[in-house]
């Protein structure tokens, strides 16, 4: 029956990239860099069509418009939902878009962003790098609202200032489970509100399909009352990728995260490993704690025009405090994937395996 699921997973990505094709209106790119002159709009649709053991048949659809007004800017929009209850909303607009910044000197550019996803079956394991696996699943609702500004000092040195609301709700859990409780932080209906200044480094040709390049990012988040939470704690992350392409089409990407919470943060904002964008052979927010280390490793390559491969290792932990870091009890995994490059985004799907299993995972845009 396993077996069986994964075939019809595989026979809807199949359906997905046919549809593409005769649904895209995006003019591709030779380089797949995305860098083609932006003199006239440009439209990307791709329609969800996937099944997975824990949503459910899932349908929806991703659209993205660039330049429609003539301001260099996009929209983005999704929408997903599952026939196991998951809902998936979000709507992303930036002016300029961000392929278009990359590599520009640029006064002031702005990012808004709402999303909303209810999930009826979410899982929490506990704090600590040692906690245990569990299939016991509640109801998760999280909305959040951002809006970022950015200053480019020069071509690769970029400044941002950012708000950040989320709305967290957490219910119908069992406290005969021993896993959940009122008493962890985060386990209601809570609120958290975030500022934050970021410094980024930038040299990669592309955000959507870097094929050469550096990224370097440390940013510092401060929750309080003054931003609308509910909790008071601060968190800094630093985070660097590298690219580099070895022949023509095949690239070998390395990423590092360090994150670090001081104070009482919800669950949900702790540092975390697993999922689709962290160790992929684990369940989502597997690992949680006040502090994390992350490393991957991917080797990119392309099959045909605009389709894509990539193996990749993902490997990391999480820790009380950054202090007690350690190059022991490390959380690994490996595995393929497949990628779809269109002119304004990347489909993505990941097969992760690890000790615990394997899990597949079909989202948008590289993990890095």
């Amino acid at each position: 029956m396993r077996v069986l699921k994964k075939q019809i997973m595989f026979f809807y990505l199949g359906i997905c990239f046919f549809t593409i094709h005769q649904f895209s209106s995006a003019v591709p790119t030779d380089s797949l860099t995305g860098t083609s002159p932006q003199t006239k709009a440009k439209y990307n649709v791709f329609p969800i069509v996937m099944y997975d053991s824990d949503i459910g048949l899932g349908l929806g659809g991703k659209a993205m418009i660039k330049n429609r007004f003539k301001r260099q800017e996009s929209l983005d929009f999704t929408i997903f939902a599952s026939s196991k209850g998951e809902q998936w909303y979000v709507f992303q607009f930036s002016l300029p878009d961000g392929e278009w910044r990359l590599r520009k000197p640029y006064l002031l550019a702005w990012d808004f962003c709402l999303e909303w996803d209810k999930l009826l079956k979410s899982n929490f394991f506990g704090i600590g790098n040692n906690s245990h696996n569990n299939a016991f699943q509640f109801p998760r609702e999280y909305f959040k609202i951002q809006f970022t500004l950015s200053h480019a000092f020069t071509p690769v040195w970029i400044g941002d200032v950012e708000y950040r609301f989320l709305h967290y709700s957490v219910y119908d859990y069992d406290l005969s489970w021993g896993t959940l409780s009122p008493d962890v932080p985060g386990a209601q209906a809570n609120n958290v509100g975030l500022g934050i200044l970021r410094l980024r480094y930038d040299s990669r040709d592309s955000q959507i399909h870097p094929l050469q390049g550096m990224r370097w990012m440390v940013s510092v988040s401060r929750s309080t009352r003054w931003f609308g939470s509910q909790w008071e704690f601060q968190c800094y992350r630093m985070e660097w990728s590298i690219y580099r392409e070895l022949l023509l089409g095949h690239i070998i990407a390395t990423r590092c995260w360090l994150q670090h919470i001081d104070g009482i943060a919800p669950y949900p904002e702790l540092s975390k490993i697993g999922g689709s964008w962290t160790a992929r052979g684990y369940k989502a927010d597997r690992f949680l704690d006040n502090a994390m280390v992350l490393t991957t490793v991917e080797y990119r390559f392309l099959l045909v025009k605009n389709l894509g491969g990539v193996l990749f290792a993902d490997a990391g932990r999480v820790m009380p405090h950054i202090r007690r870091l350690t190059f022991q009890h490390w959380h690994t995994n490996w595995g393929w994937g497949l990628r779809y490059y269109l002119t304004n985004f990347v489909v993505r799907f990941d097969m992760g395996i690890s000790k615990e299993g394997s899990r597949i995972f079909f989202n948008f845009g590289q993990v890095f």
